[in-house]
């Protein structure tokens, strides 16, 4: 009877488990502006990153994120709507795939932002 509850709860907590895979990854500033990325959590669907603001000003954020391969070829799109970060703050967007999926933007060596 022990053998086939503890057998039963470790099925019970691997379907748990492997609900929804997610990976978090990545940690960087962003070219051209004076805000950094981090949190990165991938989905199937979509993504989701906190911007960091640093500055003593309120800015507008939003653009494309471009996940690259080794050999700088576009395997994934995501687009970010446009939204305020305040100062001094961070924000966490949510965004969307235009272009592959989560489980191919995972695989990317490099990132690229497009505003």
């Amino acid at each position: 009877m022990k053998k086939g509850f503890s057998f039963a709860a470790a099925i019970l907590a691997v379907m748990i488990c492997s609900g929804i895979s997610e990976a978090v990854i990545r940690d960087g500033a962003i070219r051209g502006k004076r805000l950094s990325f981090s949190a990165v959590s991938y989905t199937f669907k979509g993504l989701s990153v906190t911007i960091k603001n640093p500055s003593k000003y309120n800015v507008n954020f939003g653009g494309t994120m471009v996940f690259l391969d080794r050999n700088y070829r576009v395997i994934a799109r995501a687009e970010l709507l446009t939204a305020k970060i305040k100062r001094r703050s961070s924000r966490r967007f949510k965004g969307f795939f235009s272009y592959g999926t989560g489980e191919e933007a995972k695989t990317a060596r490099y990132l690229e932002w497009e505003f």
